[in-house]
């Protein structure tokens, strides 16, 4: 069985949460760039391994599979660290009772989100290899998938910790529309103030933005979290658990989907990053901000189009200068044509001092000298 709805939007959603980087870029928004890099590597990763896995369990890349297996161990508690750093911005800014924020507070808050979007999952996956019972496994039609031992300590060193920032990003959220319901009147000054490049409208769409990434995650990451514990085994030791650690477990389709509990657990996970990124698309990248940022997009690209195309056709002119002499002989002199560059050659058999002696003695008054010019096209 294959989820070809899956890859489709992975793909769109790894293009699509691109679109809008720019106008967070400028804004410095370290939250919402965050969640922007976690949903990209995640639908690229699900985009990627659902195409080269879709009907084999080979294992032509080993060291992609270790990469790709910790990359997913630290993405869920990445996205829901970033919808952690939204909303605690959006309490930082809505509970401010001074007129700026900070060089130093700015700072502060950006350390601060590193350390939770980037710290904490590289520190998760790291944890991993306490719980890792071999390498990795290969799914068909899924790709290469991380190994974690169930049971309490698997609980604590990995599955735990994205539910829990949920959890915790939801009650900063509830605190922001708190603020916002009871300062609405000055709202608008508050947030110039603060030099924070918000207004009304983005800090209302941040807001829903996390409640929506909250409310697809948090059941989401609660439904892994207690699949994950319905079985528990004991963690006899380190050495039992990683003995033969380099193995590498192959599964074909026909052997993890027999069930409809089997082909729920494998399949809800992958619409993670999928359903964040569309709904972050749908928040940012349809705006006014987002719309004129794809107008001078496309301007600059028809700009250049129509200046190559001009620069194609335009035509330079070469002035290539072809002289030539006209002599007037009197009746009876036999006419000769004079060379410029025989004459400017000392091995020319008819020098100019000669030519002049030839013309005083015939008595030729005058010479005419006409000059064409001829115009190139290249």
């Amino acid at each position: 069985m294959h989820d070809t709805c899956n890859v489709v939007f992975s793909g769109v959603g790894a293009f699509l949460v691109l679109l809008p980087l720019p106008l967070h870029w400028r804004a410095r928004n370290s939250g919402t760039l965050l969640l922007i890099t976690w949903l990209f590597l995640g639908n690229l990763l699900g985009f990627v391994d659902d195409i080269v896995w879709w009907d084999n369990v080979n294992n032509p890349a080993p060291v992609w599979c270790d990469i790709v297996s910790k990359i997913l161990v630290g993405l869920p508690v990445g996205i829901s660290a970033s919808s952690l750093c939204i909303t605690r911005r959006l309490v930082m800014i809505a509970s401010s009772t001074k007129v700026t924020i900070t060089q130093r507070q700015k700072k502060i808050a950006f350390v601060v989100d590193m350390l939770l979007g980037i710290g904490l999952p590289f520190i998760v996956m790291a944890l991993h290899y306490i719980v890792q019972a071999h390498r990795f496994d290969i799914m068909e039609g899924y790709g290469c998938q991380p190994v974690t031992w169930p049971g309490v300590p698997g609980v604590l060193a990995v599955q735990i910790w994205a539910p829990l920032l949920s959890v915790i990003a939801s009650v900063y959220g509830v605190i922001a529309l708190k603020f916002f319901i009871s300062r609405r009147l000055q709202f608008q000054n508050v947030l110039r103030s603060s030099r924070s490049g918000l207004d009304n409208r983005h800090y209302i769409r941040l807001m829903a933005l996390s409640s929506v990434d909250l409310l697809i995650g948090l059941p989401l990451t609660t439904f892994v979290l207690v699949d994950f514990s319905r079985h528990p085994r004991p963690y006899v030791s380190w050495e039992w658990l990683h003995l033969g650690w380099s193995r590498v477990d192959h599964y074909a389709a026909s052997a993890f989907l027999t069930t409809s509990r089997q082909t729920a657990d494998a399949i809800l996970p992958r619409w993670f990053s999928p359903l964040l990124a569309i709904n972050f698309f749908l928040f940012f990248g349809v705006s006014n901000d987002a719309i004129n940022e794809y107008s001078r997009w496309i301007q600059w690209v028809t700009d250049r189009l129509s200046f190559k195309s001009r620069q194609s056709n335009d035509v330079l002119p070469i002035i290539a200068p072809n002289l030539g002499s006209t002599v007037v002989h009197p009746s009876g002199v036999e006419a000769r044509e004079p060379s410029f560059t025989a004459a400017a050659s000392s091995e020319s058999p008819y020098p100019e001092s000669k030519w002049e002696e030839d013309c005083a003695q015939k008595g030729i008054r005058g010479v005419t000298v006409s000059v064409s010019v001829e115009s190139q096209t290249v």
